[in-house]
Formats: structure tokens, sequence, C-alpha cells
């Protein structure tokens, strides 16, 4: 029992299937985790108690009865609190929704419940999920719980801390830049980011709540924190598919491409001058290399035809997530306002201009940037014809520690080696796979010179979702892979 906690959503959904433990002892105890733990790490910021044991009672009469099951029956988890949950508070960090009780669950939600999911509560997450930390005017912000000085990674933060730390199964959250991944490899997990489109986001905020929630946000997409690569398994096979209104369309993912790791072909992107990465990222790679390397993988490192170089992705990134975004202006207030412009004459060239821009560029504008990424889309996809999955770093360092500028977001930097380097390089590497359309996975590699977890991510071609979580599963086991944070087990 003292390790169940810790142990894969694969493991605690055998152990229900065995009768080794009931749903609800095993709700009971991560309710017991999670009143001696959270409030240190504020992780989650909304519980649902009365419901969850209701689920969890339901769901092992369900099982006593023979009747059929869901691939996550039973298990505990919770989400990210950007998703519309009925009758819980859905806030996504945002003053303005502070109050904000749903009537009805989000797609994504509601296909977790049918697969026998029992939802515990909320996690915390940036103001509409727009930053690479978890912190927010109504909550605070979430700590790492390798270093509580450090932060948990954004937007899906709280959710990395609570699968981390033992407060839940797993965390399904979204993201539009590396929300999920880069929280995973902040906090020495399994991140995965689904192909684009694959599992609807209606009922997600933004763009909801209103009418807003049948919308579907542009580069956004569902994933989850797991701490066994093979947990995101069930997680695809309960919410992959199109929603209702999509009439007879169907959507398959399509098998691995390989079930060794050494018959698996790797490119590896592991530099680029637009985001340099420090020593401990540089080792995890080695580490990779050395592994794939033993296996007999095909390993080709920084080949020359790479379909796009960071700089033009990045540029075709940032010109969409603008675009994106100005769905939500609730975060335009005459401080923040004040702050991107101090910034942009500051830093005439730097990314607050690009902010300004972005949001208030024409249709036309935003048509040019989305041809560009349908180009890229296809030359990612011929070139997955030569390889399997290209191994890339997540950001360039381990967790930083925690930024309080909520309104002055471009006035930030990190350390890399020693030199200041824009804050936002952070996503630089994630976007890659959100401008691609890719399903990305990242695999906890080692410990870096301050303790804390180093990941990198394997993305792979559109559907190719279990071809990147079976490399992830395989290379994971040659490596460091996940480890429960030694102060909270």
């Amino acid at each position: 029992m003292h390790a169940l906690p810790f142990q894969s959503a694969a493991d605690q959904l055998s152990a229900l299937a065995s009768g080794e433990i009931s749903s609800e002892e095993l709700l009971d105890i991560y309710l017991s985790r999670i009143d001696t733990h959270n409030a240190t790490l504020n992780a989650i910021v909304t519980l649902d108690v009365a419901r969850a044991r209701r689920d969890a009672r339901n769901a092992d009469a369900k099982r006593a009865s023979g009747a059929e099951l869901g691939p996550l029956h039973g298990l505990p988890i919770t989400l990210k609190d950007s998703y519309e949950t009925a009758g819980l508070r859905t806030s996504c960090g945002r003053p303005d929704l502070k109050d904000y009780v749903p009537d009805q669950d989000a797609e994504a939600v509601r296909r977790l419940r049918a697969a026998g999911a029992v939802i515990i509560g909320k996690t915390n997450m940036p103001p509409g999920n727009q930053d690479v930390q978890a912190d927010n005017p109504l909550f605070g912000p979430t700590l790492n719980p390798w270093n509580t000085d450090r932060t948990s990674g954004g937007s899906a933060g709280g959710g990395a801390v609570a699968t981390a730390a033992g407060l839940a199964a797993l965390d399904f959250g979204s993201e539009i830049g590396g929300s999920t991944r880069i929280p995973s490899h902040f906090n020495g997990l399994y991140g995965h980011k689904a192909t684009w489109r694959s599992i609807p986001l209606i009922g997600h905020v933004p763009g909801g709540p209103g009418v807003g929630r049948w919308g579907e946000l542009d580069l956004a997409c569902a994933g989850a924190q797991v701490r066994e690569a093979r947990d995101l398994v069930p997680v695809l096979q309960a919410t992959v598919g199109p929603p209702e209104r999509d009439g007879g369309f169907s959507y398959t993912l399509a098998p691995p491409r390989a079930s060794t790791l050494g018959d698996f072909r790797v490119a590896v992107w592991a530099e680029d001058a637009l985001s340099p990465v420090d020593r401990d990222v540089e080792a995890a790679v080695e580490d990779a290399l050395s592994a794939l390397k033993a296996s007999g993988a095909k390993v080709e490192v920084q080949p020359s035809r790479l379909p796009v170089d960071m700089a033009t992705s990045h540029d075709v990134f940032l010109r969409l997530l603008f675009g994106a975004f100005t769905y939500d202006r609730s975060g335009l207030t005459p401080a923040s306002n004040a702050a991107l412009l101090a910034r942009i004459v500051q830093r005439p060239r730097g990314e607050a201009l690009y902010a300004l821009r972005g949001t208030f560029q024409s249709h036309y504008s935003w048509l040019q940037a989305d041809v560009v990424r349908q180009e890229l889309r296809q030359r990612w996809t011929e070139f997955f014809r030569d390889f399997d999955v290209v191994l890339m770093p997540v950001a360039p360092t381990a967790a930083p520690p925690h930024h309080h500028k909520l309104i002055d977001r471009f006035g930030r930097r990190i350390q890399v080696e020693g030199k200041s380097r824009p804050y936002w390089d952070q996503v630089k590497w994630s976007a890659i796979a959100n401008v691609a359309g890719s399903p990305a996975t990242t695999i906890p590699v080692r410990s870096g010179r301050d303790g804390l977890p180093i990941g990198l991510q394997a993305m792979g071609p559109s559907g190719g979702d279990l071809t990147t979580i079976k490399f992830a599963e395989l290379l994971g086991q040659e490596l460091e892979g996940y480890r429960p944070p030694p102060a909270f087990v």
C-alpha cells in the first residue's frame, strides 16, 4: 500500500481487476495523500469528493456485477482546470471565471467518465493556459515536488505535480505549445501530446464557456501526464475519436511501427542556435544515444534533411498561437497592456512585438501562416517515411525558479549555462510538434546536476501516437524513468 500511489496506472488497474484493492479504497489512499501534501504543493485547486466517492462505489458495484468495463474503470484521476466539468468549478485560472460552474462535461471528460475514470478534482494552471508555469491570481503557484523553489511548469503544471507526487493516478490535460510535455519534463513524468484534432476539445476553455464551447482552439490538443508510458494507451482508447457532429467520420490510431527499441529508425535533433540547451540536457541526449546504439537502433544525429529549421517553424507557431489566443482577451488588462508596450520599447524585436502583431493580425495574415503550416505538415509526413521518431529536447533546462511576474510576461528571463535567455525559449523545442500536428511523448532520462529531472521528447508522424508512446516506454526502461520525489513519498 505504501508504494501503490506511485505505481503505474496500468498496475493499479490490474490491482482493481484482480480485487487486490477496490476503487473506493484506492480513492481513499489518494484523498489521504491530498490531505497531507496538497497544502504544500498547491497542485489540486478544486476537489469533488462526494461525487468521486459515489463514482468509486458505483465502479466497484459494476465490477462485481460482471458488466463490461471501460479501459479506465475505477481509476482515480485529475483534470486540468480548463475542462468544463458538470457541477464543479471550472476557472481556467481566470478571475472572471472564479465562480463558473458548468452544467455539462467537456466531451473528453464525458468520454473519460464513460471509460470508468473516477474524477477526484481539478488541477492548477495559468490564466487561460498562457504560461509555462502554473500560477494565477485565484490560487497562486504550484510548487515542484523535487524542489519547491522551482516551477512546476505549465500550463498543465498542477496535473504534473499531482501525478509525480502520488496524489492521483494520472492527469488529463491539454496543450498548445508544450503544456503537457514541459511540466512532465520538469517533474520526471511521461507526458503526451496527442495528434492534433484526434481528441475533441469541445467544452475546453478557451473556446468556452458559453457558445464558444463548441469551437476548438487552433493548435490546441489534448494530452496526459503519467508515471509510465504504457498508461497513456488506455487514456487514448477512452478519448480518441471524432465528435458526434462529424457523423460517419472515424479516426483510428496507427499501430506502433516497432516493438523493440532496436527496430526503431531515430532522427536526433539535439541542438539549434535559436534555443541553446544546457549541459544537463546535453547529457540526457548522450544517455539516450548510448542506449539507442546499444540496442542496435538506426540513429541519425542532426540529419541534414530535417523538414524545417526551428526559426521558420517557430515563426509560424507564434503567428498561429497569438491568432488562436485572440479568442480569449480576458488577460488584456490596462496593466498587462502597459507592460507589453514597455517591453516592446525595451526590446523592439523581441517576443512582445510578436504578441502584439499576432493578437491583432489580419485574417489574410493568419491564412498565410496556415498555408505554411500545411506545407510543413506535408514535409514532416514525407520525412517520417524514412524515420519513425525524432528525439529532441523538451526545454533548454531543468525546472527554473518561480517567475512572479504574472502581468509582465515578456519581462522574464531564464539562465542557460549562466547566460540570460528569453523566458519563451522554454516552448521553442516543444512547439515544433504543435506546428506539425504530430504526437509527441516525453521520457524521463536522468537527474541533473541539482537533482532535478531531465527529460527528452519523441515526436512521430500524425496518427502515430502509439509509436511515440512505445518508443518512450522502451527507451525509458533503459534510462532512469519515473522516480517518486523523495520528500513526498
